[in-house]
């Protein structure tokens, strides 16, 4: 939980989409986005599933995971793994506070279909306004580049999460889109199921807020880099607004990544 700054236009802005590149989600079936078509991805290019319960986060078919920080600078490494708090053999990429995660495909195909675990861990303020206070705006975002250091070129997820219970979210809409005065945990697949209530390293003020919210995310769309390009696929916090890693953290899991000829 930290205290309200004034966000930049450059931090609030949507990116748009064309019909063409658009992506479809599961957020909710009254938040369906156009994707001016159905795509069926079947795989025959790249298909990939990450659990990292291995320890490992590269496949054969050349699909890797990087992580940049965003505040000390943008050299990319291999992640960490950590352990879900409540089942040490539960390993995902996290616990991260400003960081990027990159997942680049090599074979974008011309269309994907990519699902993942996201874990949002401790005290997330949302949409930010608590009782009459304000605190700051806690967004994530998913997002397609061309390239490793190219800007992004089609925004699959943009919202705001919070486990404060007087702190309304986006989520499942997307930030600033109209909607988005939705309950703290509100489209969460479980809720304090990680563990990370009890948890010393991990901020969770008592009666007020979940430890953990677990949400379950999916995707599909044309090839925004075009037909056959590589893509690169960022996870990360517009803005490096989060708090700290003790007060507000998140991590990526069991991602599943399909791209067709």
């Amino acid at each position: 939980m930290k205290p309200l700054y004034p966000l930049s236009l450059a931090m609030i802005a949507i990116v748009a989409c064309s019909d063409s590149t658009s992506p479809t989600s599961n957020l909710a079936a009254r938040d369906g986005k156009s994707s001016g078509g159905t795509f069926t991805v079947s795989g025959s290019l790249t298909n990939d599933t990450f659990t990292f319960d291995d320890g490992t986060f590269s496949s054969s078919a050349g699909s890797t995971f990087t992580v940049e920080s965003l505040t000390g600078g943008f050299g990319a490494s291999a992640p960490n793994l950590g352990s879900v708090f409540n089942n040490a053999s539960n390993k995902f990429i996290g616990r991260l506070d400003n960081n990027k995660v990159n997942l680049i495909v090599p074979n974008g195909g011309s269309a994907y279909d990519i699902s993942y675990d996201l874990y949002i861990i401790g005290s997330w303020d949302g949409n930010g306004k608590q009782s009459g206070k304000q605190y700051g705006v806690d967004l994530f975002e998913n997002s397609i580049a061309c390239s490793a250091t190219g800007p992004a070129v089609a925004t699959l997820l943009r919202t705001t999460f919070s486990n404060q219970k007087t702190v309304q979210q986006s989520y499942p809409h997307d930030y600033g889109a109209g909607g988005g005065s939705n309950k703290a945990g509100d489209g969460a697949f479980a809720i304090n199921a990680l563990g990370y209530i009890n948890d010393p390293t991990s901020h969770t003020p008592q009666f007020e807020s979940y430890g953990d919210t677990w949400y379950k995310l999916h995707f599909t769309g044309l090839n925004p880099c075009g037909a056959g390009a590589a893509i690169f696929l960022q996870f990360t916090i517009p803005g490096a607004t989060l708090q700290s890693n003790y007060d507000e953290s998140w991590g990526i899991d069991n991602v599943h990544i399909m791209t067709d000829a």
